[in-house]
């Protein structure tokens, strides 16, 4: 009988305790909603202001590739007698990123810049339209939305984004005499002889990958171990060089010439 009660009670609590759990995140939930409600609502007070936009509030970009990210520029001008409390609010769900006002205050008469970035990578095929809400301080005008759209098309089989370039970005530098790097380097490589590497690389980002190859390896551990300590992190030398590359793979991707 006792052990029966037990399980009741235990059963009861857990019953209670999902509910109250259950209560508090609907209860912070509200409570988040409610925070970004009045985030909108604080600057929708009455005034004599009036948001215009420069070229009109809604842009058509025809045709452009995925892969692509077109730049649209608003320019939004108050020509209220008030002074507008602006806030910028982006309705795309990620689809577009808008870059939000300089100033989120302009004065009767003044202008201020929007920048509207498209997304069009993974919409290929489709015509999207991308929108954000300009919130302000007259609420019979406010918001003020601004949309763009486009025709995205695919890329053909044989382009890519530019972004995938970037992610997969590496530089092969043979730090080799020019002499020697014009007998035969691997295609692709680019010729800074070990004592010219850091003056060149010091153009470079520093988050850039590296690869460094020499004769036999010995080198361009010499220059990596250099570049690391001038904080390119991703700076490798490739074990063995050019000649442990040739007893692998013979003559493939070797090449001659200085170009």
């Amino acid at each position: 009988m006792n052990t029966k009660k037990l399980i009741i009670w235990t059963t009861c609590i857990i019953i209670f305790l999902g509910f109250l759990i259950l209560g508090l995140s609907i209860k912070s939930k509200l409570n988040r909603e409610k925070a970004r409600t009045e985030s909108v609502e604080t600057i929708v007070t009455h005034a004599d202001s009036k948001l215009v936009v420069k070229d009109g509030a809604h842009r058509d970009l025809e045709t452009i590739k995925e892969g692509t990210y077109p730049h649209v520029f608003f320019t939004i001008t108050n020509i209220g007698k008030d002074e507008t409390r602006i806030l910028v609010r982006d309705l795309s769900m990620g689809g577009c990123t808008s870059v939000g006002a300089p100033k989120q205050k302009l004065a009767p008469g003044e202008a201020v810049q929007l920048e509207f970035i498209f997304e069009t990578l993974g919409y290929g095929g489709r015509s999207p339209t991308r929108r954000i809400q300009v919130h302000y301080n007259n609420p019979k005008l406010s918001p003020l939305e601004l949309s763009v759209r486009a025709k995205i098309l695919p890329p053909e089989p044989y382009e890519v984004p530019i972004g995938e370039l970037l992610y997969n970005f590496l530089v092969l530098i043979d730090v080799r005499s020019h002499e020697d790097f014009a007998k035969e380097h691997i295609a692709g490589a680019i010729n800074v002889p070990q004592e010219k590497l850091s003056e060149w690389a010091s153009k470079l980002s520093k988050d850039i990958l590296i690869y460094l190859y020499s004769e036999d390896g010995t080198e361009s551990d010499e220059a990596a171990r250099s570049l690391r300590k001038e904080g390119f992190s991703q700076c490798l030398s490739l074990v063995g060089g050019l000649r442990e590359w040739k007893l692998r793979y013979s003559n493939r991707y070797l090449i001659s010439g200085s170009m």
